[in-house]
C-alpha cells in the first residue's frame, strides 16, 4: 500500500467550459458583425441597416458578458480545472470591448 497520498484528479468545470462556448460564439459572431458594419460604412448602405446590425451585435456582446460572468464563477470551487474558464471569461470580455469600439468607430 503505498503511504502517499496524491490529490484527487481535477473535475471538468462545468461553468469554464459553458464560459468558453459563449465566449467563442460571442468573439465570433462580434467579429462578422463588425466586418459588416465596416464595410456598410465604406459603401455608404450602413444606414439602412445600422439598427439590425447594432441590435445583432449587442445581444452577441451581451452573450459574451455572460460568458465572462460565468467564467468569472467557473474559477472559484474546489478541484476544478480552472484553465477554460480563464480563456472563456478573456473571451467573452474581448467581445464586450470589441463591439464597444465597433460601435465608436461606425459613430459620425
Amino acid at each position: 500500500m503505498n503511504s502517499t497520498s496524491q490529490p484527487p484528479p481535477r473535475q471538468p468545470g462545468s461553468l469554464g467550459k459553458a464560459s468558453l462556448v459563449l465566449g467563442i460564439l460571442a468573439s465570433i459572431f462580434v467579429f462578422g458583425i463588425g466586418l459588416c458594419a465596416g464595410a456598410g460604412q465604406q459603401q455608404g448602405w450602413l444606414q439602412l441597416v445600422g439598427t439590425p446590425l447594432a441590435i445583432l451585435g449587442g445581444t452577441a456582446a451581451f452573450m459574451g458578458l455572460i460568458g465572462a460572468v460565468l467564467g468569472f464563477f467557473g474559477l472559484f470551487g474546489r478541484n476544478r480545472a480552472r484553465g477554460t474558464a480563464l480563456v472563456g471569461m478573456a473571451l467573452g470580455i474581448a467581445a464586450v470591448a470589441l463591439f464597444v469600439a465597433i460601435v465608436n468607430a461606425t459613430q459620425k
